[in-house]
């Protein structure tokens, strides 16, 4: 079968290779550079959790895919993910918090945040009257690794891989028309982030594309620390990076944006960040040593998008999105071959636009 993917970050990625596997003519689509900065994917670290407190569904994804990261990792020869523990945290009485604590596999009591101050021997500090949940089965993803490894793995199961490739807006059938050429497909599959809006119109209303940047903050004494997930107004989130830095993000901070403009850091980003750091983490500078920023696409209920066209039942939109999606990254690729063969799954029916599943609201992570 004929199937192009249009958007090569790691969704358009993973569904390249899976399909490829499979034995299919599988075309993968990018409109800029491999390995480019310009959408959601890239970055040196991303937050592993195999108990999302974003809901049931997300927890057996979750669990899933951790066999196929060991897979990956086995192919790669290299690990992709380095354990080092989570503190999900929020004021009294967090939804979240709570949620992480009910899903996990091995319970443990909720802490006061004064308590993990002295749990990192200084490292990390919260509010006394927060709740923390400390998730033992949490860590960090490489993802720029991740990417590198498919982008060679998919073209050697058979993925044929453009690069810039500009696909005509929009997209209103099973023909593309790629760098001004026509080609005809069986199946289109649209992972593209925050280019998905143009692309297939008709979902601009669920998908709301917003700026967000990070910052690395570093320390005289740095050291291995959990990563943090916060259900605070900010939705403050933090994680390892390489060179002992430790990189901070606002999930809930960003206006909206057009991907093709995206405002560079600044001041103010700084600032923001900084104003989170110094309560964090207070052996380190609060000034950031680098800033970047990247996009969130975001539905409504920020929870993922995966379903087909109303003009063509054969184009599919695949947005797994809302910034909390690159731990499922080897489920993907299931996850589309289960919809192309005609599966009901439980994972097609919740993030369909029915939304059956049993989710809670979000803490703050990038993931």
């Amino acid at each position: 079968m004929r199937i192009a993917v249009v958007g090569l970050g790691i969704a358009g990625l993973s569904i390249c290779a899976r399909f490829a596997l499979a034995g299919h003519d599988v075309s993968g689509f990018d409109q800029f550079e491999p390995m480019h900065t310009n959408g959601s994917s890239h970055g040196d670290t991303r937050i592993m959790r195999l108990t999302p407190g974003e809901g049931e569904i997300y927890v057996k994804l979750a669990r899933r895919a951790q066999e196929m990261w060991r897979t990956w990792e086995g192919l790669a020869g290299r690990p992709f993910i380095e354990w080092t523990g989570g503190l999900m945290a929020g004021p009294r009485g967090s939804p979240f918090v709570a949620a992480s604590q009910h899903l996990s596999h091995t319970p443990a009591a909720i802490m006061r945040g004064d308590a993990v101050h002295a749990m990192t021997r200084g490292y990390i500090a919260m509010p006394y009257e927060w709740d923390v949940f400390r998730q033992e089965d949490a860590g960090v993803i490489a993802a720029d690794a991740v990417r590198a490894f498919l982008l060679k793995q998919a073209p050697r199961w058979g993925a044929k891989l453009h690069f810039n490739a500009r696909i005509e807006a929009p997209i209103d059938g099973l023909s593309l028309k790629i760098n001004d050429e026509a080609r005809a497909f069986d199946v289109v599959i649209v992972a593209a982030g925050g280019w998905a809006r143009k692309l297939l119109p008709e979902f601009a209303g669920k998908l709301a594309v917003k700026r967000r940047v990070v910052g690395w903050f570093e320390s005289p004494n740095p050291r291995m620390a959990p990563v943090i997930c916060a259900d605070n107004d900010e939705g403050v989130y933090g994680m390892p990076a390489p060179r002992g830095l430790y990189k901070v993000g606002l999930h809930a901070i960003g206006g909206a944006t057009d991907p093709d403009d995206v405002r560079e850091p600044d001041a103010q980003d700084a600032a923001l960040l900084s104003e989170q750091a110094r309560v964090l983490l207070p052996t380190h500078n609060p000034e950031p040593v680098r800033m970047a920023r990247c996009l969130y696409t975001v539905t409504p209920d920020e929870h993922f998008l995966i379903t087909p066209s109303r003009i063509n039942e054969r184009v599919l939109l695949f947005s797994a999105c809302s910034g909390h999606g690159f731990k499922f990254a080897p489920m993907f690729g299931a996850i589309a071959e289960d919809w192309l063969n005609g599966k009901e799954t439980e994972e097609l029916a919740a993030f369909g636009p029915a939304r059956r599943a049993n989710v809670n609201r979000l803490g703050g992570e990038k993931t």
